[in-house]
Formats: C-alpha cells, sequence, structure tokens
C-alpha cells in the first residue's frame, strides 16, 4: 500500500523527460474550479490537464492517480475552512463547530462527495481534529471517549448532508412533504401500529406545544440531537 500522498515526494523523478513545470498547488487548484463548475465527476486527469493547458502525463510527475488527487482536494479545502469563535462553554461550542462545517460543506457539494469516496486524513483535518480536542480539554473523559464522540457528531453531520437535495442547500419542501405524506400514510394503513403511535405522538406534540414553532426547522433539530448525543457520550460528571 502506498503512503498517503503528503508523505511522499512533491515530484516523482524521471530519468527522462523535461523538468516538471506544475506543482500540486496548480494542479489541486484546476480541479477544484472544475469540481465547482461541474461537480467531482467532472473532474479527470484528462480536463484537469486541459485547465492547465498541459498533457495528462505531466500530472503525473505529481500524483499517481486520482485517488491522490481527491486527497489533495479535500484537504486543500479544509485548509481554507475557519471554525467559528469559541466562547468557552465546551458543549455548545462543539455542536457550533459542527454546525457551522456543515454549512461550509453544503456550499460545496462537490467536497460533501469526496469526503464520502475519500475520508479526509490530510493536515488540514488533523488542524480541524487539533481544534475540536482543544474545546473538549478540560473535559474528564478519556481520549478514547472524546475522539468517539467527535465520530459520532462528525458522522451524523455528514448523514445528515447526504440526505439533503444534491446542491440545494437545505432540505427541499417538496421532499419533506413528500416524506411527510408517506410517513402519515404508513401510519394509517393498519400495518404499522408503532410507527402510527409515534406520528400520533410527534402531531400532538407539535400543536400543543407552548412557545415551540409547530415545524421546527431541520438545522435546529440537529442541533437539539446533536446536543443530546453530546449528554450521553461524554456527561459533564
Amino acid at each position: 500500500m502506498d503512503p498517503p500522498i503528503w508523505l511522499r515526494p512533491e515530484t516523482e523523478r524521471r530519468a527522462t523527460g523535461r523538468p516538471a513545470e506544475l506543482s500540486r498547488t496548480r494542479i489541486v487548484d484546476a480541479a477544484t474550479v472544475l469540481a465547482e463548475r461541474g461537480g467531482l465527476a467532472a473532474v479527470t486527469t484528462r480536463r484537469v490537464a486541459a485547465e492547465l493547458g498541459a498533457g495528462s502525463a505531466s500530472l503525473y510527475r505529481h500524483l499517481r492517480n486520482r485517488v491522490d488527487l481527491i486527497d489533495l482536494m479535500v484537504d486543500a479545502a479544509f485548509e481554507r475552512y475557519e471554525p467559528p469563535p469559541v466562547t468557552g462553554a465546551w458543549r455548545s461550542d462543539l455542536v457550533a463547530e459542527h454546525m457551522h462545517r456543515l454549512r461550509y460543506l453544503r456550499a460545496r457539494p462537490w467536497l460533501v462527495e469526496a469526503i464520502f469516496q475519500r475520508p479526509p486524513l490530510g493536515p488540514a483535518t488533523q488542524v480541524v481534529l487539533e481544534h475540536l480536542l482543544a474545546l473538549l480539554a478540560d473535559h474528564p473523559a478519556p481520549g478514547q471517549a472524546k475522539l468517539e464522540a467527535i465520530g459520532v457528531l462528525t458522522g451524523m453531520v455528514q448523514t445528515y448532508l447526504l440526505n439533503e437535495r444534491p446542491g440545494q442547500g437545505v432540505l427541499d419542501p417538496q421532499f419533506v412533504q413528500a416524506r411527510t405524506t408517506m410517513l402519515v400514510r404508513a401510519a394509517h394503513d393498519g400495518q404499522h401500529p408503532h410507527l402510527a403511535k409515534v406520528v400520533a405522538e410527534v402531531l400532538g406534540e407539535a400543536s400543543t406545544a407552548v412557545g415551540q414553532p409547530d415545524d421546527e426547522s431541520a438545522d435546529a433539530q440537529l442541533i437539539r440531537v446533536l446536543g443530546s448525543v453530546l449528554d450521553g457520550l461524554l456527561p459533564e460528571h
């Protein structure tokens, strides 16, 4: 198994041929332009080379395959990511960081697809992880528990993004309505008694709640759920 691209030389040595004229940075910048323009599927070594006015073979002086390229693109995107301000309240800060990152990813649909193809592992990702662990520095939980909590929250955010319509930025209202219609229909068909009970409770709570909006936004619901998960994984005492 090849080591990650960051642990390999910037350029591959060639016995013959002209010196390399490109760089990983230029290649990644060109690939990112293509991804933002046409999605991750638009990123091929041939198209990246054309964007740079170079031959495909010249890219292979700097990376071995498309996997290397996606790794570099993901890391470059996270290098530009800036976490939100810290308040000092670890629980709310951790939830706020994950929601902030969700919005960052939401604005870059190609990046969402990329991290499911190639989970981030580069230097910029390590900076994000360091920041998250710093938020938990004063919590008495062992390191393994902290890593597990971060992993669970990150996985929830990524799964949430997968359930959104690609490129829409928020849940498509038409999709939400269709899902609600299907659930209510199933709840009244006599074949799903447990679902019927839960749907009745949810609809009843929504109509009787005091000071609570009838339709909690999807993001507000996620914030609430992330906080509840943290309460279970990293209790205060």
